[in-house]
């Protein structure tokens, strides 16, 4: 076999202006589902007393959970619903989606009208978060999708941002419902942006690659690694999409006294540090032999394990600790989209099919811990307290999550390629 040359290493590292371009629709896109999803939790001040007694603790991460409870429906069938429709009409869908369900949610101070709007919302979400990661990668070389991928990863924390610090001041001056109207209005032009912009590569069809039947894709959920790496997005999503993202901004207001707009943009702080904090990791991940690459998933869980005891304390110095967490947070959770993410592909050593049922267990994974996390959470802070449902539910799932990174990828300096691997040694039996 022969060493490629430096021209075939540029070949393959080279990425044309349209790509960027591409990849910056296709995050426009992206960023109207985390508007969608989390335009609720800075909405508490003005929910609870809209619905006059209907909304509780736990109701209220049901509206968090039922759009992750779509996504768990949806996470397999979306790469085939992409084959069928193709890359771009699916996003499309998934944004009119977002729009139509946004809409709805404002129409009336309707309870079962507006879990009907999540749902609707979860549909979007559940779609784009398997289709927009191709969108991207299709049009990338392999040896700088760490990047490309590391930048997308920022969708979540960018929207979580602009929601956490606009609704609020939406809300507050022209009503709450005026919120689901005006994110409907966003997910308008995004629509219209990416219909007039996406273009798929030359020679790429826009299927994503799939060939064969749904049942016939099945046969890689039998890597029992892809699986630990979704225990890690379970856990990972869990505590902080589920628990942090849904009930920190109400534990700053009704524990530690600050005023909504306050409690939700120092929550916000928390996705701001990972905008910067996601592209860095993908990088220093591109760079690590694949041998090395489980570190950084260590490093996160250490970063984030501390939080699991202190995040809801109240007692002397509540204000310090609230600001080592989010630091914490910021970091820790900034580090798992630019880092574990483009580990899926790798575990099933690239092929097209493989490849994308890696995304559809991750977002799997994803949506079911924050389907769980939200009302398991309310439900046993309602009975126990903040800091107690803290270390029931989060420091377990962080400690877990540590120890599980360790079995993701085959470890040692000299491993560089699963190719180099023998199969007896770098997988579990049965793979």
């Amino acid at each position: 076999m022969t060493e490629p040359t430096a021209s075939d290493i540029a070949q393959q590292t080279k990425v044309s202006g349209k790509a960027w371009g591409m990849l910056a629709v296709t995050y426009f896109a992206s960023i109207c589902a985390p508007l969608c999803q989390f335009k609720i939790p800075p909405l508490a001040s003005w929910l609870f007393p809209a619905f006059h007694g209907a909304l509780d603790s736990v109701t209220f991460g049901t509206l968090m959970s039922a759009i992750a409870l779509i996504g768990v429906v949806l996470a397999f069938p979306a790469a085939f619903i992409a084959r069928r429709m193709g890359l771009k009409n699916v996003i499309l869908l998934s944004v009119a989606c977002l729009g139509v369900g946004s809409a709805l949610g404002g129409v009336d101070a309707n309870l079962t009208l507006l879990l009907v709007s999540r749902l609707l919302e979860g549909v979007g979400i559940g779609l784009i978060g398997v289709a927009a990661p191709s969108c991207v990668t299709i049009w990338f070389p392999e040896r700088k999708r760490g990047l490309a991928l590391g930048l997308w990863a920022t969708w979540v924390p960018v929207g979580s941002v602009l929601a956490f610090n606009t609704v609020p001041m939406i809300a507050g001056a022209f009503g709450y419902q005026t919120v689901f109207f005006s994110l409907a209005g966003v997910c308008l032009v995004a629509f219209v942006l990416f219909c007039a912009v996406y273009r798929m590569p030359e020679g790429a069809t826009g299927d994503m690659g799939i060939e064969g039947t749904f049942i016939e894709s099945l046969k890689y959920c039998k890597n029992r690694r892809i699986w630990i790496l979704g225990a890690v997005f379970f856990l990972f999503s869990m505590t902080t999409i589920g628990i942090m993202n849904t009930y920190y901004n109400t534990f700053l207001e009704t524990q530690l006294g600050f005023d909504a707009q306050t409690a939700s943009s120092l929550s916000s702080i928390i996705m701001f540090i990972s905008l910067f904090v996601a592209p860095l990791t993908g990088l220093v991940s591109d760079k690590l032999p694949l041998g090395r690459k489980y570190l950084v998933g260590i490093v996160m869980m250490v970063l984030l394990i501390p939080t699991g005891f202190f995040m809801f304390y109240v007692g002397d110095g509540a204000t310090a600790v609230m600001w080592a967490t989010i630091i914490l947070q910021g970091i820790g959770g900034g580090m798992c989209g630019g880092s574990l993410r483009p580990m899926a592909p790798m575990l099933m050593r690239n092929t097209a099919m493989g490849a994308t049922m890696a995304m559809a267990i991750m977002q799997f994974c994803q949506n079911l811990g924050s389907a769980i996390g939200s009302p398991l959470f309310g439900a046993v802070m309602s009975t126990q307290g903040w800091e107690t449902a803290s270390f029931m539910l989060q420091l377990p799932a962080y400690v877990l999550a540590l120890v599980l990174c360790f079995f993701i990828l085959p470890r040692g300096k000299n491993v560089t390629s699963l190719d180099d691997v023998p199969a007896d040694k770098a997988w579990p039996k049965g793979f």
